[in-house]
């Protein structure tokens, strides 16, 4: 087969952001099995646009290699992302973030393909302000529990995955590659700083970006990201005539600026991270089986909550002791 005998289809960014990378190995060892046995998985395409295949149709090219062709009929872009969802979810190499991610996004596929046709069989209804559809006739429960017994989640935990992908999504629309190294596992982040971060400005996001590209943190917790970007964030542009002036009159004077201290600072970032995890407590009390969780899971929670006690009483014993001596 000649070059010009390939079908040329086209990739989607939407699409490809839910396709977990591959690994190089993986890449490498594809790309040496193709070469020598020959594509044997179909490349499945929506009309002109690759769906499933991406890295086979770019071997296949690259080699001159003849492939197979599935077509898929979907009626809309959220069935797409549905299929595209279900399909990485049987990939036993995930990040639990990925894993998370891709719930989420099944959810919201599958709700808005539901809203989809039912405006089909009663046009005579219609959306509201968001172009949602009233949950009276698209039920948000029924289609998470479906996924939820897909995946073993109780249907709470599918909305929840649906927000957290939401999130990921507003942060990647400021910063992408953040949200990459969120859903790659390389950087730390629990759920609910994710929907804190997606919250942030972009100048705080590219503050971040700033961190992260220094390699001084590879987790992040709020109230530790509020702390260092108030005090690591730089200009992004060019400083204004005023503050050149005032550092080159400081320069000369030999005078080295340091930032003022709030002594309360930690305090209060303490103070708005401690609700947080009261209500992760609480939701774990709420939503989990105990009897089905396994003994290391509880020995190794119980052990991280000790040592929490510990720390708790500690810092009261600090802070008493210090009411006491004013």
């Amino acid at each position: 087969m000649s070059d010009s005998q390939i079908p040329e289809f086209e990739t989607d960014n939407g699409f490809l952001e839910l396709i977990q990378p591959r690994d190089e190995k993986y890449m490498e060892e594809l790309e040496e099995d193709i070469f020598d046995h020959g594509c044997h998985d179909a490349v499945c395409v929506w009309g002109n646009t690759i769906i499933d295949g991406h890295l086979r149709y770019s071997i296949c090219k690259k080699w001159d290699i003849r492939f197979n062709i599935r077509r898929l009929l979907f009626q809309s872009r959220d069935e797409a992302e549905a299929y595209l969802c279900a399909e990485q979810l049987k990939r036993t190499d995930l990040t639990s973030e990925y894993k998370k991610y891709l719930i989420g996004r099944l959810f919201r596929a599958d709700m808005n393909a539901a809203s989809a046709a039912f405006l089909r069989e009663h046009p005579e209804k219609q959306p509201n302000a968001d172009g949602q559809i009233s949950q009276k006739y698209v039920q948000k429960t029924e289609i998470a529990t479906i996924i939820g017994k897909e995946y073993n989640f109780g249907f709470s935990t599918v909305t929840k995955y649906d927000v957290y992908a939401r999130a990921l999504d507003e942060i990647r629309t400021k910063g992408p590659e953040i949200t990459n190294r969120i859903l790659n596992g390389s950087l730390r982040v629990s759920h609910e700083n994710v929907i804190e971060l997606s919250r942030l400005p972009i100048e705080d996001i590219n503050g971040l970006k700033r961190l992260l590209d220094s390699g001084s943190i590879d987790r992040i917790g709020y109230s530790q990201l509020r702390h260092e970007l108030r005090w690591q964030r730089l200009p992004t542009g060019k400083p204004d005539y005023r503050r050149r002036r005032r550092e080159r009159e400081n320069a000369e004077a030999g005078i080295k600026q340091m930032p003022v201290t709030d002594p309360d600072a930690e305090l209060s970032s303490l103070k708005f991270t401690i609700p947080s995890w009261s209500k992760t407590i609480s939701r774990t009390m709420e939503l989990t089986d105990f009897p089905s969780t396994s003994a290391s899971a509880r020995q190794e929670v119980k052990t991280q909550l000790v040592n929490l006690t510990r720390k708790i009483n500690r810092l009261l014993k600090q802070l008493e002791e210090d009411s006491n001596d004013r």
